[in-house]
């Protein structure tokens, strides 16, 4: 089957775009003795990352397999001022200090999400696995032109892997400590030459919780018992019409991931060595029920001077978790969060066939979520006391229109302009906010309605054929929301970027550098404090606003044909210029945090990595990978380690929430035969054994919560790819 032909829409663009998705299945072009060249669609056109004016780093697929990250939490460390925790059954991302926590199905992340192009509405999307990928691309700074919604911090773009005009197929084993067991498989198939091609994969991934539980009869935490599955299936039955209809499963069971009590009101359980990293004691059976489904079609039309895309999206996201509110073995304090999600989003878009010296894009976009959230706060292990909410008919609601155009002013030098026009609408007409027991119904319909014009501005030059300079200036926003029946108001984010991309060394030498600096305003943050019906629950309000300002730096050299290295570093001031009236969680006081460094925010993060090839005689080649990352201190509250006055007595609660700063490595060799299609391969990560905090939450009763990535791991693979 002829590659060009099955993908080929009219239109060089449209051309040279298929051409590349069906030959580069891992987003990169290689030659012997140079860096790669990757390709990204950061920009919703095919180029190269060294010729996108904008920070973005993207990970290939097979090198994502290869250090075993299987979701978005597992990209800790791997990109500059990244930073993902775990929180129960929530994902929160951080990008350049500027992240959310806390999320309902009222509100939203700061970082939008995306697979294959279609947004991930609620935080448990950022869960499904990584598995037969084209590659991960990570846009840092607010994206509100051509993304827009909700992209305040950035966006992480995942792409997986398309059907192509070649047979193949792959299977891959990995077991390992912890009972780990990880099974994943592709198959690609041409089904009628140059009109049709399918390609199906699934991932599933066993492994025993690393959290021991003392409860009597209680399992272990932080377990693994997942399932997915992914259909695509590419047509073209005409020479300048392409289809992919797309669907996907997700299904994730097990105990969950609770955290540990690290702590009540002013005590400390680690410090006074009550609480271990990976030890709970609970009376309450935990369970997580997630199942994730969608379905998507993208339609790519050329139409002679334009190129015309509409990509259609059904998602649905059952979440329903049980856990122990309490963090012991003798508190009575259970719940359960059981919410069903359906999201329908439309996308429209016309671009410049043929562009020569004027690139332009110009779309549409539409996006509907209904929420069924319900969430059952029980006060003893019998669930016959407590309060229970139901918002059957919880939905957002967006609409935008936006477009991008660059032209070339001179040679090599172009100038870029960006508009968004977005209006967002979330309401909750019904419901039920009912303590167990009575008939009382004191719930009280909620409705919000927010617009913003986004816009960015932007001039590249294109030094030579290696070499790009590039000073973005942009705004971002994420729409407001309703929490305890109080609205709160948008965020909004002004950015200023410089940067460049260099080649060099005959392309050896890869350095990419950027600067920046955000005008930060009216930050959503979140408390655990009592409603106006003494209901404690989590309440989003506005904070002032905030500085950020940063340098990263991120350099791949070849220095032999067989050594290889990456590395990243970054710097990031992050901090409140002004915030006074802070709502404090466990003492219930307000606080004046003003000069506090935002939550999730290190100083300094930085990774190195190798990888060298030896041969082993005329029979194959190992390859050795080693790496390591480094996070200087975080907090995980906007209070940091700020002692204040709480029932007349000095106190320091949020000293606890932070982790200080370590170093994570991983190791792994791997043979592949000179003849034959399969490896093998042994690992270890986390080689230090460190206890590393990634979120903390805060309980109804003062208690704090602390989230712990895993400990030790390692195993062996063996896979096959033909």
């Amino acid at each position: 089957m002829s590659s060009r032909k099955l993908r080929r829409p009219k239109g060089r663009a449209m051309a040279t775009l298929c051409l590349l998705s069906m030959t580069l299945p891992v987003g990169a072009q290689e030659q012997k003795g140079m860096l790669e060249e990757v390709i990204v669609t950061a920009q919703k056109r095919s180029e190269s990352v060294q010729k996108t004016a904008l920070a973005v780093t993207a990970m290939a697929g097979e090198a994502l397999a290869e250090k075993n990250i299987l979701s978005a939490t597992a990209l800790l460390g791997q990109v500059p001022n990244l930073h993902i925790g775990q929180a129960s059954n929530e994902t929160v991302i951080s990008i350049r200090g500027v992240s959310s926590a806390g999320i309902t199905p009222a509100a939203d992340a700061s970082v939008a999400f995306h697979v294959d192009g279609v947004y991930q509405p609620r935080p448990s999307g950022a869960s499904s696995m990584f598995f037969d990928l084209e590659r991960v691309e990570v846009l840092r700074g607010p994206q509100g032109t051509l993304y827009g919604r909700n992209a305040t911090a950035g966006s992480i773009n995942v792409i997986t892997a398309k059907p192509t005009d070649r047979l193949q197929s792959a299977a891959e084993i990995a077991v390992g400590n912890l009972s780990r067991m990880t099974v994943q498989g592709m198959l690609n198939v041409p089904v009628i030459e140059e009109k049709l091609a399918v390609r199906g994969a699934f991932l599933s991934h066993r492994q025993a919780g690393y959290t021991r539980n003392a409860g009597n009869g209680q399992p272990k935490l932080n377990d693994a018992d997942q399932i997915a599955g992914r259909l695509h299936v590419l047509t073209n039955p005409t020479e300048n019409i392409r289809f992919l209809l797309s669907g996907d499963y997700y299904h994730r069971g097990g105990a969950g991931s609770n955290s540990v009590l690290i702590g009540r009101l002013n005590n400390d359980f680690r410090a006074n060595g009550t609480a271990q990293p990976w030890l709970v004691a609970t009376n309450t059976i935990p369970y997580v029920d997630n199942e994730l489904f969608g379905i998507s079609g993208e339609l790519t039309w050329g139409l002679g001077a334009v190129d015309l895309t509409s990509l259609t999206a059904f998602r649905r996201d059952n979440a329903d978790t049980t856990s122990d509110q309490d963090g012991t073995a003798t508190g009575t304090q259970t719940s359960r969060f059981f919410n069903y999600n359906r999201n329908f989003s439309q996308e429209l878009r016309l671009a410049a066939a043929d562009p020569d010296r004027f690139k332009w894009i110009a779309g549409a976009y539409y996006t509907y979520e209904h929420n069924r959230d319900n969430l059952d706060q029980y006060t003893n292990l019998q669930r016959t006391t407590g309060v229970i909410l139901r918002r059957p008919e919880r939905y957002a609601r967006s609409k935008a229109l936006f477009g991008q155009a660059s032209y070339e002013l001179v040679d090599d030098l172009n100038a870029t302009v960006g508009l968004r026009q977005s209006w967002d609408e979330k309401g909750s007409p019904v419901g039920l906010t009912q303590t167990i027991g009575t008939t009382t119904n004191s719930f009280r319909p909620d409705y919000g309605e927010w617009n913003k014009f986004t816009w960015k501005g932007g001039l590249e030059w294109q030094a030579d054929d290696t070499t790009l300079y590039y000073a973005n200036v942009g705004n971002g926003y994420k729409s407001g929301g309703f929490s305890s029946n109080r609205n709160y108001g948008p965020e909004s984010l002004l950015a200023y970027e410089v940067g460049s991309k260099n080649d060099l060394l005959d392309r050896r030498l890869r350095l990419n550098l950027s600067g920046f600096y955000y005008d930060y305003k009216d930050l959503q943050v979140t408390a655990t404090v009592p409603d106006e019906d003494g209901v404690v629950r989590t309440r989003t309000t506005n904070a002032a606003g905030s500085t950020v300002w940063g340098l990263e730096a991120e350099l791949q050299a070849m220095l032999t044909h067989d050594l290889r290295i990456n590395s990243s570093l970054a710097y990031l001031d992050a901090s409140f210029d002004k915030y006074p009236g802070a709502s404090d969680s466990l003492f219930r006081t307000v606080q004046d945090l003003s000069g506090n460094r935002l939550p999730r925010a290190p100083r300094f993060t930085g990774n190195i990595g190798f990888d060298f090839d030896m041969d082993v005689g005329e029979h194959g080649t190992l390859t050795l990978h080693g790496e390591t990352r480094y996070q200087s201190k975080i907090f995980f509250s906007a209070f940091n380690d700020k002692a204040f006055v709480a029932n007349g007595v000095t106190v320091n609660p949020y000293a606890m929430a932070a982790q200080e700063g370590y170093t994570a490595s991983a190791v792994r060799l791997r043979y592949k035969p000179a003849e034959g299609d399969w490896y093998a391969e042994i690992f270890a990560d986390n080689l230090e054994n460190n206890a590393i905090l990634t979120a903390v939450t805060y309980g109804t009763g003062g208690e704090t919560f602390g989230a712990f990535g895993p400990p030790r791991t390692f195993g062996v693979k063996l896979g096959i790819r033909m």
